[in-house]
């Protein structure tokens, strides 16, 4: 019988974050390091991909800022095929909620969203606090060569005389 590997991703970068001034700084760095370490999703046909890492990471950092005392810690890891972000607040006796019930307009959506973006959600008790994470699918690259000049269409205006 083979004895279980367990391995964790390495952590690719960090943030820590207390508050909504250093989460905007922190969702630009973000977005720069992801797309350094995962260059498909700088490519515009992954705009919406790479918006969703960075809207559940700032949903899961904002809970943590509003609903435990004090910093909390973003991580970024990269394993193969993949984005996790994991969020680290120092409530373990807080579990994070999910609110189906409650009223547009009165918050408590973050979850929610990471539930439906993120490809999978969790959380766990760790020795320092407690962790949510968020595993999103890394699209794949296009290879394809831009079409030559003869294989584009025409997009100059034509004139009157050529439209009849």
């Amino acid at each position: 019988m083979t004895d279980w590997v367990v391995a964790t991703p390495p952590v690719v970068a960090t943030w820590d974050v207390v508050d909504a001034e250093e989460l905007a700084g922190a969702r630009q760095e973000l977005e720069s390091t992801v797309c350094e370490r995962v260059p498909a999703l700088a490519l515009p046909e992954h705009a919406e991909p790479l918006s969703h890492v960075i809207l559940v990471a700032s949903e899961l950092v904002t809970n943590a800022l509003r609903h435990t005392d004090g910093p909390a810690r973003l991580d970024l890891l990269a394993p193969d095929g993949a984005i996790v972000v994991t969020v680290l607040d120092h409530r373990p006796d807080v579990p994070p909620v999910l609110s189906p019930d409650r009223d547009l307009g009165q918050g408590g959506f973050g979850l929610q969203l990471a539930v439906r973006l993120a490809e999978d959600v969790g959380w766990f008790r760790a020795e320092d606090g407690k962790q949510v994470w968020a595993r999103f699918a890394v699209p794949t690259a296009t290879t394809t060569e831009p079409p030559t000049p003869a294989e584009q269409p025409d997009r100059r205006p034509r004139a009157a005389a050529d439209r009849a």
